[in-house]
């Protein structure tokens, strides 16, 4: 099998657990703009959907070098974003507006994997 036939059959297999970690992305980013319970609710969705999509690329890995160089960078800017919300709605300590600047910078990272990943097919 060719290297672009692997690498379609996995874009294939992929897209579910891919599809589930731009939604909880997208639920999370809108979640920003309401409160902090319903923050830490988006914050556990996405954490458990960049687990999920994590645990799931270790058992089967992309044949493409570079493909599989966006999808890992994107789900550590997910695992990112997870922590710090997660420290920015229940630490007392947490400097809210640096931790907000923080999940921009780091939103803007997921959307240029997610794009590279859409432009790649």
């Amino acid at each position: 099998m060719s290297m672009e036939s692997m690498t379609h059959l996995w874009r294939a297999q992929a897209r579910g657990v891919l599809q589930r970690v731009n939604a909880a992305e997208g639920r999370f980013l809108a979640s920003i703009a309401l409160n902090q319970a319903t923050m830490l609710a988006a914050t556990d969705e996405l954490q458990a959907a960049t687990t999920d999509a994590t645990t799931w690329l270790a058992a089967h890995p992309c044949p493409d070098e570079d493909l599989a160089g966006h999808v890992a960078h994107l789900l550590e800017a997910c695992a990112e974003v997870v922590r710090t919300a997660q420290l920015a709605t229940t630490e007392p300590w947490a400097d809210t507006k640096l931790a907000m600047v923080r999940l921009g910078r780091l939103l803007g990272l997921i959307d240029y994997h997610s794009r590279a990943l859409t432009d790649s097919q």
